[in-house]
């Protein structure tokens, strides 16, 4: 059988090509196969044995106000900050993203109107706020930013024993 050059040269293209058709491949498989990013907030309650569930406190720095977060397994928060007091529901992915950031989405569905730790007015319209949250090694203790960075966020914020 006679091979021509352009059946040659097509050959050729084709098996140089292949590893990067093959690598490209198994990058969708294991893409396909981790399922939805880990950043994506989750749409069902933390499981109990997720780290955020339980008691946080944090005081403003130069204040003897403390803001308090109680986050139950059932996918609802209470808040309060001075003399408000707001509660509402919160999605959290199971994992953190790749660069060890939980994103957090709260809703608030209730809240009392009175002035928070710093003196401001929130009110409790169904206000969506989002969050990136990471923890210490022990769990004991997480930082909450703006975004998947550590440029503009507090804390720490620390877990109530018990």
């Amino acid at each position: 059988m006679k091979v021509s050059p352009m059946d040659l040269t097509i050959r050729i293209y084709t098996l140089r090509k292949l590893p990067l058709l093959a690598a490209l491949l198994c990058s969708l498989a294991s893409a396909q196969a981790a399922g939805p990013s880990s950043t994506a907030p989750a749409t069902t309650a933390a499981p109990a044995q997720h780290p955020i569930v339980g008691t946080w406190t944090w005081t403003l720095p130069g204040r003897q106000c403390a803001e308090t977060w109680q986050y139950r397994t059932n996918g609802t928060w209470l808040g309060t900050s001075g003399e408000e007091v707001t509660q509402g529901d919160y999605e959290i992915p199971s994992k953190p993203g790749l660069l060890g950031f939980y994103q957090v989405v709260e809703t608030v569905t209730n809240g009392n109107g009175k002035r928070d730790c710093s003196g401001d007015l929130h009110e409790a319209s169904d206000e969506r706020v989002t969050r990136f949250i990471q923890f210490s090694p022990k769990l004991d203790q997480f930082i909450v930013c703006k975004a998947e960075s550590l440029q503009a966020c507090f804390g720490p914020v620390k877990r109530v024993p018990g």
